[in-house]
């Protein structure tokens, strides 16, 4: 029999025009290809945004059930999606389903405790954001570090500065520095590595990394809380788990130096943003650049837009005009190497 692969097509893979290369596997291996249509009416990015994020914070089955996909699906052998959800309904309906492929490393799309209990194997695209991610967590460090964004502002309102600045007595070079990195994944370690490359001191902390790997990086293993005693730059790159929820809190902040610069480009649940707004308030840190936030976008009277001691950007870290080329290029090789041998890579639920 046939193997049956869903693909989704939703706003994000219409703009990025690469839907035809799924059709294309239909030429090379035994298969059938099935494009489902997924809310014509998202449109526009501000459509897709709210979607997103509603399906990020309250889950797959927060959003209508697309009819399509649920017929679609009943004997399909593979789903693939990029944003679009996988409700619990579509796995239950689904007779001879082996897998769903989400092109994120991120899988909100879909329920993991009931793929497993369906035992239905979950694969991501991991790294697909590394590039990007990692290069945009360095400009924002330099940028908060340099005061360029103020610098900038502060002369479009006519003035001219070169000091003055909250940080301008600890407004240093990055070499020598001690930089911490929470999370030495695929980000953390390209960040890790351009912060050794700017001749700093990178420690890492990372429960799961290998550390003799990262001793022969040139890299200081260490714990938590050392990293935060210790660092002069901190920037997290640890995904959101119930485990790692809140990981950054008033404990840690109060263990940073006064002239400490925490930057966060993953998730926003990764710190407390209740204790993160008090240390910044009250200056007990020397600064932070964010880019993902408890609430987004941020409502027009947060306290973060009353502060000079932040850089601000609105959950642009993963942007780039070929992110789709890498995207498909991680899944494809993920498609392929299991259409020819049975075997799936990037399990996310093993």
């Amino acid at each position: 029999m046939k193997k049956k692969i869903v693909v989704i097509n939703d706003f994000t893979v219409r703009k990025s025009g690469e839907m035809q290369y799924w059709k294309r596997l239909e030429q090379t291996y035994d298969c059938t290809v099935k494009i489902v249509e997924d809310r014509p009416e998202v449109d526009n990015s501000d459509k897709f945004n709210e979607m997103f994020l509603c399906m990020e914070q309250e889950g797959p089955d927060s959003l209508p059930l697309n009819e399509e996909l649920l017929m679609e699906s009943k004997d399909a052998d593979i789903i693939i999606s990029h944003i679009s959800p996988i409700p619990d309904k579509v796995l239950e309906n689904s007779e001879r389903l082996k897998a769903v492929c989400i092109m994120r490393s991120g899988v909100e799309n879909v329920s993991l405790d009931y793929a497993t209990q369906k035992g239905i194997k979950v694969i991501n695209a991991p790294g697909r954001l590394a590039v990007p991610v990692a290069e945009f967590t360095v400009g924002l460090i330099i940028s908060e570090m340099k005061n360029i964004a103020r610098s900038y502002h502060k002369m479009m309102n006519g003035e001219f500065a070169t000091n003055g600045y909250p940080n301008s007595a600890y407004s240093m070079n990055l070499k020598g520095k001690k930089i911490g990195i929470i999370g030495c994944g695929a980000v953390g370690m390209r960040v890790a590595t351009v912060m050794k490359a700017f001749e700093a001191n990178v420690l890492v902390y990372d429960p799961y990394a290998d550390e003799e790997q990262l001793i022969r990086e040139g890299f200081t293993p260490v714990s938590l809380n050392e990293l935060c005693r210790e660092s002069d730059v901190i920037s997290i790159h640890f995904r959101l788990t119930k485990q790692t929820e809140r990981m950054i809190g008033k404990e840690q902040l109060n263990l940073m130096k006064p002239t400490c610069f925490l930057f966060n480009t993953a998730r926003a649940g990764l710190i407390d943003e209740k204790a993160l707004i008090e240390a910044l308030s009250n200056h007990k840190i020397g600064g932070a650049g964010l880019d993902v936030f408890a609430q987004e976008p941020l409502p027009e009277n947060h306290p973060f837009y009353q502060m000079d001691n932040v850089t601000l950007t609105p959950h642009l870290a993963g942007t780039c005009a070929n992110v789709f080329e890498m995207t498909f290029d991680i899944m494809e090789k993920a498609v392929t190497h299991y259409l020819e041998t049975g075997e799936w890579v990037h399990v996310v639920n093993q």
